[in-house]
């Protein structure tokens, strides 16, 4: 079962390479997004600004303008043919290595008037250019105006390296938790965490290492911390929670039973996976009163993901409608630390550990 799981991922549909990163010509009525990047990825050497999937101890930076066409389906990622069409397609309209100073000031500069910065951690079997077009994708549906920064880490993008995956994610701790202290340095910096499968296991990783290194103030500055589907074994999850403690708002985890991709992991590597937590358990509940988490099952929402790994992004589009129950403490039906259902009749967090 193992083998044919892993054999069905690998022989996916062909991916994107980085020449969809080469700059063309976009069309009038697209709505253009701005990604800022920081990754602990090599760069390649042509004349395209991509990195591969070697890992670097330097932490680069890297910009990019991506137009989304009028056509535009919620959920959905037009891939760009060949040659790419504005018209149909996500096209990329400018890229560029930069510096960490040009970074540092970018972000300042196109967060103006208290606009907060999403932060995004891929997960397992990304390539690079597939992370920055999901997080283009995901910017344009959250339609909330937040400055888009990807941190990308050298995954293999290959589905048979989910060991040498995790050993990269692992080496790149100390990229996130250099990139997050750049991101908080400005004093009215709001940042919200979105991580998805491995990357949630990198993001907690990096958490509790910055507690240990004394650098509590900076957690103080998320406005939500998300992990969509996270590939982190359950009792691992217990311990970094007990060396993190409370964060000022609840982590989220967003949990679905029937994820493909997670009960792979889980014969791999041994253990229960966070992503695929029961919210109807006893235990489940119990944990996250104790440890101030907010567990949420999506698994109602529909997905062309035959894996049901990555619904996560069709919760996005709907976002605004149920923020305030994330983000805002105040609100009539604030969602704090417990368990709960995403109704997708009303888009609603709908509590069920009362």
């Amino acid at each position: 079962m193992v083998a044919a799981l892993a054999l069905t991922l690998a022989t996916c549909a062909s991916r994107p390479g980085p020449r969809i990163l080469e700059p063309t010509k976009a069309m009038r009525g697209g709505r253009n997004v701005t990604i800022f990047v920081a990754t602990t990825r090599m760069p390649d050497t042509g004349s395209t600004p991509s990195f591969n999937s070697g890992q670097s101890q330097t932490l680069r930076f890297a910009r990019y303008v991506i137009s989304v066409p009028p056509g535009h389906q919620a959920d959905a990622i037009e891939w760009p043919g060949d040659p790419p069409d504005a018209a149909t397609d996500f096209v990329t309209v400018e890229s560029a290595r930069i510096s960490e100073a040009e970074f540092r000031s970018g972000v300042v500069d196109v967060k103006g008037n208290g606009r907060s910065v999403r932060l995004f951690v891929h997960g397992y079997n990304n390539n690079y250019q597939e992370s920055v077009y999901r997080l283009a994708q995901i910017a344009e549906d959250a339609s909330d105006n937040r400055v888009a920064v990807l941190f990308a880490w050298p995954s293999k993008a290959s589905a048979l390296s989910y060991g040498a995956d995790k050993s990269a994610a692992l080496a790149s701790t100390d990229g996130l938790a250099k990139t997050i202290r750049i991101l908080t340095e400005p004093p009215d910096a709001q940042i919200a965490v979105l991580a998805h499968s491995m990357g949630g296991w990198l993001t907690i990783e990096t958490l509790a290492k910055m507690n240990r290194d004394r650098r509590r103030a900076v957690l103080e500055r998320f406005s939500n911390v998300a992990l969509a589907a996270p590939d982190i074994d359950v009792v691992e999850m217990v311990r970094q929670l007990d060396i993190i403690g409370r964060l000022p708002r609840p982590l989220t985890l967003l949990v679905s039973r029937d994820d493909r991709a997670l009960a792979l992991s889980g014969i791999i590597s041994g253990g229960r996976r966070v992503g695929a937590d029961d919210v109807h358990d006893p235990w489940v509940q119990a944990a996250a009163k104790r440890y101030g988490v907010r567990v949420i099952d999506i698994s109602g929402l529909r997905t062309a993901d035959s894996f049901r790994h990555g619904r996560f992004t069709a919760m996005v589009a709907l976002y605004s409608k149920f923020q305030r129950q994330i983000e805002n403490p105040l609100a009539k039906r604030y969602a704090g630390p417990g368990v709960f259902v995403f109704n997708t009749a009303t888009s609603t967090l709908d509590r069920i550990d009362r």
